[in-house]
């Protein structure tokens, strides 16, 4: 069953001090999935605590440097400490060619036990105990796409690097928990527009309309500050959870 998620990265583009490129970790009742690994998720992952015998999964939204910048690392780390779990991977057409090539032109021997699932081929996944995923593609400037996780009773979207569209309401619809990008404020719609991006005004827009409980806004662009972050309500709420965990 889905219990925990949290934010391990939601900086855009490029990492600060305090905050890290894209990557989130969802908890079940027997394992971990994370979303995402850009630069530096390995450190902020180990400091919250995650164990590497309940890495299950790792799904990658897109190719961009800010959402796969610190998966060989992650993997690399992994193959010195012998860990010898099965780790599945669900992503773009091109994720399996990356890293497979990546650890050649690095001169490692890549023995790993790893599954690959191109999510462009498998729009609906059932994982272990229950856990079940459903993408669709975002319009983003390169193939991108947006996460369902649900079991029996709960769901949880992830969306990011994407314009507002009619497909992130569908996937969100009636959803538990929506995970959207908000890269921009509204001001800087123009701009979130040339870039393929949303703003907050957009993303709670795309909540409004999926009727979901709950939305979290992540991906900001360096530009916005910790307190115009904290001003985002949606229904009365904070949209803003930092790297704080939650219950879904």
């Amino acid at each position: 069953m889905l219990e925990m998620y949290q934010i391990i990265g939601f900086s855009a583009g490029i990492p600060t001090q305090e905050r890290g490129v894209s990557s989130m970790m969802i908890s079940t009742s027997k394992f971990d999935m994370m979303i995402d690994c850009g630069e530096g998720t390995y450190l902020r992952w180990q400091k919250a605590g995650y164990k590497w015998r309940n890495l299950k999964y790792i799904l990658i939204t897109h190719m961009h440097p800010d959402h796969i910048g610190g998966l060989v690392p992650l993997l690399f780390y992994r193959k010195v400490l012998s860990i010898k779990t099965m780790l599945t991977f669900i992503g773009p057409p091109l994720l399996q060619p990356y890293i497979t090539d990546s650890f050649k032109y690095l001169g490692l021997n890549n023995n790993q036990d790893y599954r690959w699932f191109d999510i462009s081929q498998n729009l609906q996944l059932d994982l272990q105990d229950g856990i079940k995923v459903r993408a669709s593609e975002m319009e983003h400037s390169i193939p991108c796409w947006g996460y369902r996780i649900s079991d029996s009773s709960k769901s949880l979207v992830f969306i990011t690097d994407t314009l507002p569209s009619a497909i992130a309401v569908e996937l969100a619809n009636n959803s538990d928990v929506l995970i959207h990008e908000a890269t921009y404020d509204h001001k800087m719609r123009g701009k979130a527009s040339e870039h393929f991006h949303t703003t907050n005004i957009q993303a709670m827009e795309i909540a409004d309309e999926a009727k979901v409980n709950r939305l979290i806004l992540t991906h900001f662009s360096q530009n916005l500050t910790y307190t115009d972050l904290k001003e985002w309500t949606w229904r009365g709420q904070s949209c803003v959870i930092f790297d704080e965990k939650q219950k879904i």
